[in-house]
């Protein structure tokens, strides 16, 4: 379990992403799959990306990428991240082929680097996975 201020913005679950947030409870990370043809796709889709299907199951994911592009918040955005800066965000190329926009702790992201996925379990809010440097 990856330790985090408390000072993180609460996460709320909606209907739709209730699925995604009950597996990252349990540290387990899911995607979706079209029923139809078969294609990985990001926790966030709502229609296949290859045959426009929109029958789409929840899967276990590995929960390990490689890092393709990142940045590293220097200005809060709002209020609430004030005493969180500096940290970075990036976009993970999860092992099945989706892309997810996450959290990264590392200090030094590059290009290609193998990440992991662990988990968050704020006092209020939903658990979260962050991506780590895989060892």
């Amino acid at each position: 379990m990856t330790e985090t201020p408390d000072a993180w913005p609460a996460i709320q679950r909606d209907t739709k992403s209730a699925p995604f947030f009950d597996a990252a409870a349990r540290d387990e990370l899911v995607i979706k799959r079209c029923t139809g043809c078969g294609q990985a796709l990001p926790p966030e889709a709502l229609v296949c990306t290859t045959c426009a299907g929109t029958a789409l199951d929840w899967i276990p994911a590995e929960g390990s990428g490689t890092l393709l592009t990142w940045t590293t918040v220097h200005r809060a955005p709002n209020r609430a991240y004030t005493d969180l800066v500096p940290y970075t965000v990036g976009i993970v190329e999860l092992s099945e082929g989706p892309w997810l926009y996450a959290r990264v702790d590392t200090a030094r992201p590059s290009p290609d680097l193998p990440l992991r996925a662990e988990f968050v379990h704020p006092g209020d809010g939903e658990s979260y996975p962050v991506f780590t440097a895989a060892e």
